[in-house]
């Protein structure tokens, strides 16, 4: 009677011991799917909020988002490049107001002061774009990842690769500049009987007073020198080398003008610098040589405000042919 009371007990442990060993093997089971689609989501959030290394034009490397979602840029120059390739940015400086360009392309985008540091957080950017200049750089940099881009090392052309880049778009960007030099060349075929063996200045005339300015900032200079060919008079090479503008006398208007110019106007403002004899004498005028622009359509160099700069130049030059 005994063995067959033990001969049960046995069993009935045996049965028990097996339906442990299932219900662990199953608990094992569950706990390696679950840390399998654990891994799986972390590997997709890190995959989603990756970064890479981005070098500026003064060779500085920062680490920036992979795929950047709120852009906030804080100066004009460097929104159009961005919008031509596809990106639309979360604020702009309401300086864009005060070109007639860029504040087209950029209807619908926010303005902000780029110097309210409190405005730039509510945006809560993943990355800003900003000068090299700018006075805020170091809280700019405690805010989000900066890239700085500094006008005195680069060239609209680096800019344009270089926020190409910053946002995937690198192929995008080559291709636009392939596409511009093509058009420049374009540009030096049809117009070569003027270009050729001619000097061109640019200069400014509003209620700040008279400027010129060197060949890549804007008012036409990418255009008529680099892109079609003219150069500047010697004197005036000189005295712009370097800088963005220089403040010029009326007085010393003869020994600045080349055969041909640009004159940069404030819109409706009256120019002061037309009503002078100087100026009326000078060989370019007399010759009706003068390309006449807005400086609310022509202050910038980025891709969308030089296209529709070389449209205006190109209309100017056709009739001087």
């Amino acid at each position: 009677m005994n063995k067959f009371w033990l001969l049960i007990l046995g069993s009935l442990l045996l049965v028990i011991a097996a339906c442990s060993n299932d219900s662990a093997s199953s608990d094992e089971s569950d706990d390696s799917t679950e840390t399998t689609e654990e891994t799986s989501n972390n590997s997709e959030a890190e995959e989603a909020s990756g970064t890479k290394m981005f070098t500026t034009d003064s060779g500085e490397e920062v680490e920036v988002p992979e795929n950047p979602e709120r852009i906030v840029v804080l100066h004009p120059t460097y929104i159009g490049a961005l919008i031509e390739f596809g990106y639309t940015p979360e604020a702009v400086p309401f300086f864009v107001e005060q070109d007639a360009v860029l504040n087209d392309a950029t209807e619908g985008i926010d303005r902000i002061d780029p110097a309210n540091l409190e405005e730039i957080v509510n945006y809560d950017p993943d990355l800003i774009v900003a000068t090299a200049q700018d006075e805020n750089l170091s809280q700019l940099q405690d805010i989000a990842p900066t890239v700085t881009f500094d006008s005195n090392i680069s060239t609209f052309r680096d800019n344009t690769l270089l926020l190409g880049e910053l946002i995937n778009e690198k192929e995008q960007a080559e291709q636009w500049l392939s596409d511009w030099d093509a058009s420049m060349a374009e540009g030096r075929e049809k117009y070569g009987e003027l270009i050729e063996g001619n000097t061109l200045s640019i200069f400014s005339s509003d209620s700040r007073g008279f400027a010129s300015f060197g060949p890549n900032y804007g008012r036409g200079g990418e255009i008529l020198y680099e892109g079609y060919g003219f150069v500047q008079p010697d004197a005036l090479a000189e005295v712009t080398e370097g800088q963005f503008s220089v403040e010029l006398s009326p007085e010393d208007l003869p020994q600045y003008i080349g055969d041909y110019t640009v004159l940069a106007v404030n819109g409706s403002e009256p120019s002061e610098i037309v009503e002078t004899a100087v100026w009326k004498n000078a060989e370019a005028v007399q010759n009706e040589h003068v390309i006449t622009l807005d400086m609310a359509e022509s202050r910038y160099n980025d891709p969308i405000s030089l296209e529709y700069q070389r449209g205006v130049i190109n209309e100017q030059l056709d009739q001087m042919k």
